[in-house]
């Protein structure tokens, strides 16, 4: 389980960071904004899950990371609180709806959540935390979802908003429970996995709506993403090792590499292949099959690399497995890779 969940929250970071990166390179109205809200999810959920990796990964456990876990989550309660006021600023733009007393109310909304989340009352920095200023604070973080939901869900004939009520619901369907039962029944924390993928899929669809054609300037968009993605993972590697004070090899030190060849390379290679030829979305499957593989193997390389600096000499894992696990991310790249080529080489004669 340590290893499934590792692998879940880095996958996921990874995933809808590089969604808003890639929408940041669209011109589309309402794309940029869609793609700072991603970036802000991907951000601010790295608070709290990198510390969750690194526990699951270390001797010390959560016990050892108590602390680091509550800043997390007071960084994660106010990007959240950001998030949602982006997309009530997305909702305003998509729908045409410019009634200002939803905007103040929105704004007001979450002046009072991040004000509640900033009281020293919460003993941020402690195991336990104050269980009651939990539940205050996200009170008007709720009332922020349901009015979000409820105007959603009036626009949803528009494409823009399909299925975005339905997923904002799930998110905080699964969210509050957490909140109101997870000390006392420790099991009910698994919830924040649907949560989280709930999240995920509200970036996807909005990713959907702006990126709908895929062509071979998508392919030097996707490309241009992967190569920023992999500066990001260099920058990762340099400063987790720094703050660990790890000197030693480590699989962090492959990610950037990997990253922009088997990346940034193949996909710009791939790009100027797609230029000329006609029945370009025949390379789609291939190609999606290649960035599954690819965004799979080079988050067993961050968990590994992770494990190999916390560790601290200890097994805490069965090292075996997640080399498996990273097996099967190499075997969909190469399969996803040799596709790929192999579909463009044909039309590329057939033309």
């Amino acid at each position: 389980m340590k290893i499934v969940e590792s692998l879940f929250d880095v996958c996921y970071l990874m995933i809808v960071v590089a969604f808003g990166v890639r929408l940041l390179l669209e011109k589309k109205n309402g794309a940029k904004l869609f793609g700072v809200m991603a970036i802000m999810l991907g951000l601010g959920d790295g608070f709290h899950l990198i510390p969750r990796v690194i526990s699951h990964l270390s001797p010390g456990g959560f016990e050892a990371h108590a602390a680091v876990l509550s800043w997390g989550q007071f960084v994660t309660s106010i990007t959240m609180t950001i998030f949602y006021v982006l997309y009530y600023h997305y909702y305003r733009m998509q729908s045409s709806d410019t009634d200002n007393v939803k905007k103040w109310l929105i704004y007001g909304l979450a002046a009072l959540r991040i004000g509640l989340v900033l009281l020293p009352q919460n003993n941020w920095g402690t195991a336990d935390g104050n269980y009651m200023f939990g539940i205050y604070r996200n009170v008007p973080f709720l009332i922020m979802g349901i009015l979000l939901v409820v105007w959603s869900y009036k626009k949803k004939e528009i494409l823009a908003f399909k299925h975005m009520w339905i997923l904002i619901s799930l998110s905080f369907l699964f969210y509050v429970p957490v909140v109101l039962f997870s000390k006392t029944v420790p099991a009910i924390g698994a919830l924040m996995m649907p949560k989280t993928v709930a999240y995920l899929l509200i970036v996807w669809m909005g990713f959907k709506y702006f990126v709908s054609d895929f062509g071979a300037n998508n392919l030097f968009a996707n490309s241009i993403t992967i190569l920023i993605m992999g500066l990001i993972g260099g920058v990762f590697y340099r400063e987790f090792t720094k703050f660990y004070a790890f000197t030693d090899a480590t699989h962090l030190g492959k990610v950037h590499i990997h990253t922009l060849v088997v990346g940034f390379v193949v996909s710009l290679l791939m790009y100027l292949l797609a230029i000329d030829i006609k029945d370009v979305k025949s390379l789609k499957k291939p190609y999606e099959i290649y960035l599954t593989g690819l965004v799979f193997t080079i988050a067993n390389m961050v968990v590994i690399g992770i494990y190999e600096v916390v560790r601290e000499g200890s097994d805490v894992i069965v090292r075996a497995a997640i080399d498996g696990t990273s097996g099967i991310g190499h075997i969909v790249l190469s399969v996803g890779i040799v596709w790929m080529f192999v579909r463009a080489y044909n039309l590329k004669i057939s033309e």
